[in-house]
């Protein structure tokens, strides 16, 4: 298998790719925003199996030019699976209420939450669209439901991933056109120990959190399940639909 996993560095990423090789990956094409500097570089150093290559979301020219090295290095593509995600990030924290919302925070998570995930899909569509099983996957969560939404806050969150999901719906159906053995999902992961979750994990109830090894290991078992009829779904981590 030839896999491709952004945000490969750490946390959830990470545990991917480490489960991608336990899985059998014959190929990782993996990416961070500082490859050599990471975590995951260290512990899967570049060899003849894994290819290391830098991506950030807020610069989609290197988006487009990171697509085009992979698509050079990469004959083929099996699964794909975008971890992106941003929450908080220094200054900016979750609104609670309108009049925290400041326009320069929105768009940042729009930005890594929402475009870079479908933008980054664009630069590796000339073989996503080959005739072939592919699956792939971004990384939601439940709050980006909007029919699930009874508690409000957290708005720009909650907006970056209900797009996020719009976008892979609306990628699916374009796909299919092409390829119709693609699957293309969003998913769920529940709370994971990871940086995205740190100052929340009080309020987790007991048995919830999830180590980041876990996580993967759930999420790699329902795209397995998946059949070409999932595509353009959103799912939990226990493989149950989640409404939009």
């Amino acid at each position: 298998m030839h896999i491709v996993i952004q945000g490969a560095g750490r946390g959830l990423g990470l545990a991917f790719a480490h489960h991608a090789l336990r899985a059998g990956a014959t190929k990782l094409y993996l990416t961070a925003r500082n490859s050599q500097d990471c975590k995951g570089f260290r512990q899967l150093p570049p060899s003849a199996n894994i290819q290391w290559f830098n991506v950030d979301f807020l610069n989609s020219d290197q988006i487009a030019s990171t697509g085009e090295a992979i698509l050079a290095a990469a004959p083929h593509i099996d699964r794909v699976i975008v971890t992106a995600g941003v929450l908080h990030d220094g200054e900016i924290q979750p609104e609670k209420r309108v009049g925290a919302l400041e326009a320069e925070a929105m768009l940042h998570l729009y930005q890594i939450n929402a475009m870079g995930p479908v933008l980054f899909l664009k630069s590796l569509w000339p073989l996503l669209r080959r005739a072939h099983p592919v699956t792939v996957a971004s990384l939601s969560a439940r709050v980006g439901s909007i029919s699930d939404n009874q508690l409000g806050g957290w708005y720009s969150y909650r907006a970056s991933k209900a797009a996020l999901n719009q976008y892979m719906r609306t990628l699916s159906i374009e796909l299919a056109r092409y390829n119709d053995q693609a699957k293309i999902v969003t998913l769920h992961p529940g709370t994971v120990e990871t940086d995205l979750s740190k100052p929340y994990r009080s309020q987790v109830a007991d048995g919830q959190l999830k180590r980041a090894d876990e996580s993967a290991d759930q999420l790699w078992a329902v795209l397995n399940r998946l059949s070409a009829r999932d595509s353009g779904g959103f799912f939990a981590y226990d493989g149950k639909p989640i409404d939009f």
